[in-house]
């Protein structure tokens, strides 16, 4: 009789232990997942829900700055090269993007690469970007969440709009 008590109590011990343990991992990987992943660190990135060319088509539509960029990049005699609008916002794990913030603005004269240098002096029009970075975000359709390991996470995009000031865009 004491044998199977003892037996049963040893059961019940190991039983409980199993369960913690499987709760303490349970809450590790939960808390691994509920940070900020960076898109180019993530297993698969966040999609819009149309396609690349049709996010481009939507920066470019949504963007209410391109009149002060264009008319100050011309004042200040920056043409004959390609200016890219930094921005990052954030993709939530339910798809939904927020808290649009404008990064920095500068020029290239190559279409491609990642040689562009900050312009300057747009430093003190911060505020003013980064207020049409948000409502830019805020008009954003839902997106395709981040997925690491399979589990849909919160991600931040890194992107840029870019287009040409000059007559001729150079043909590389």
């Amino acid at each position: 009789m004491m044998i199977r008590i003892c037996l049963l109590l040893l059961l019940a011990l190991g039983t409980l232990n199993l369960t913690a343990q499987r709760n303490t991992n349970a809450a590790l990987a939960e808390s691994n997942y509920s940070r900020l992943f960076e898109a180019r660190y993530v297993q698969k990135p966040p999609q819009y829900p149309f396609g690349a060319d049709s996010c481009r088509r939507f920066y470019y539509a949504a963007f209410g700055g391109f009149d002060s960029v264009l008319s100050k990049v011309i004042e200040q005699g920056d043409t004959a090269k390609y200016i890219r609008v930094y921005f990052s916002f954030i993709v939530d794990r339910n798809g939904s993007p927020y808290e649009g913030r404008f990064e920095r603005i500068a020029g290239t004269p190559y279409a491609r690469g990642e040689s562009a240098r900050t312009i300057k002096y747009f430093s003190e029009d911060r505020k003013y970007y980064d207020k049409l970075i948000a409502a830019m975000v805020a008009k954003m359709p839902f997106w395709k969440p981040a997925l690491q390991n399979g589990i849909p996470v919160d991600c931040r995009v890194d992107d840029f709009l870019q287009f040409w000031v000059g007559i001729n865009p150079p043909s590389y």
